[in-house]
């Protein structure tokens, strides 16, 4: 639990600030917008670049742990998608948002820093992060990016793809993926450099979705009920039990393995999910909304985690 809170805190506490300066007119609506920029366009890329840059290639329990979580992450991200639009009459790019934040979880900023404080956990939450950044991320931004609707089926088809090129997000955990597959490695300044950027990405996505909050006109929680509920559930509930059966079915047996892909599951929903639904402008409320519910509930679940696995 001290773990837990030591960690919690300090988020609420930076979306505070955010609040408390939009509410004192410190700051502005669109102070949160060139924040978000900042992060979506260099801090975040940094900071997946260089997380990336450092990896060792994985080994056959790293390739089972991947494997079921990716399993699951489809299930979840297209029956998010397909489910929402038909529930909640969205449009394909707010259902590409909804699934993005269904899945998508806080473990650069919340699960990374307690995976490192358990033996054994480092490495295969690392895995699920490369599998989360590269594959997960990038099937959501096709899903959400604008795209063609006219033209014939080939161009349709490619503009899929093109949205996730144009995400810096994207481009930097690829990025860092081959310059790790390439045998390359970041040291001296250049280290320091990803490293100093990479690390303002949290703190400075926090801020600007507390900012967000105090600056924004939101509608009646009655209109956005049902679809945060239903990212809450699917992100806290859904995924982890798809994602730990899968890992039974895959054969991932080893409990460090299991307590880490526990952890990377029940993280809350992703700052980053705010992130890129304001840079595509659509679906901020609810994902501003989940990351806090999903932040609360967190408490609870991520010490249910280090209780039952550590």
């Amino acid at each position: 639990m001290n773990a837990v809170i030591s960690v919690a805190l300090p988020v609420f506490g930076i979306i505070a600030a955010g609040l408390l300066a939009g509410r004192l007119g410190l700051m502005s609506a669109s102070d949160s917008a060139a924040l978000n920029k900042f992060v979506f366009r260099f801090a975040m890329p940094a900071a997946l670049f260089g997380l990336t840059a450092g990896t060792n290639p994985p080994g056959v329990e790293d390739a089972a742990i991947a494997a079921a979580y990716g399993a699951g992450a489809l299930i979840v991200i297209f029956g998010a998608y397909f489910i929402s639009q038909k529930i909640f009459t969205l449009t394909k790019q707010e259902a590409g948002a909804h699934a993005l934040a269904s899945i998508l979880g806080n473990a650069v900023f919340l699960g990374l820093p307690i995976a490192l404080n358990v033996d054994g956990w480092a490495r295969p939450f690392v895995t699920l992060m490369l599998v989360e950044g590269i594959f997960v991320i990038a099937i959501c931004s096709a899903l959400m990016a604008p795209r063609r609707e006219d033209g014939n089926g080939v161009m349709r088809f490619l503009s899929y793809f093109s949205g996730p090129m144009r995400n810096p997000i994207v481009v930097g955990m690829a990025a860092g993926f081959l310059f790790s597959a390439l045998g390359f490695s970041l040291t001296g300044p250049i280290e320091m450099f990803f490293g100093l950027l990479g690390r303002a990405a949290g703190p400075t996505a926090l801020f600007s979705m507390g900012l967000f909050l105090a600056t924004n006109k939101f509608p009646e929680i009655k209109e956005i009920a049902g679809r945060v509920s239903a990212i809450v559930i699917a992100k806290m509930a859904v995924v982890p039990v798809i994602a730990l059966t899968m890992a039974r079915f895959f054969g991932v047996s080893d409990p460090n393995y299991l307590g880490a892909l526990a952890l990377f599951v029940l993280v809350p929903t992703g700052v980053g999910t705010f992130i890129m639904a304001s840079q595509y402008k659509n679906y901020e409320t609810e994902t501003a909304s989940a990351i806090t519910i999903t932040t609360i509930l967190s408490v609870l679940t991520i010490s249910t985690v280090l209780f039952l696995y550590t």
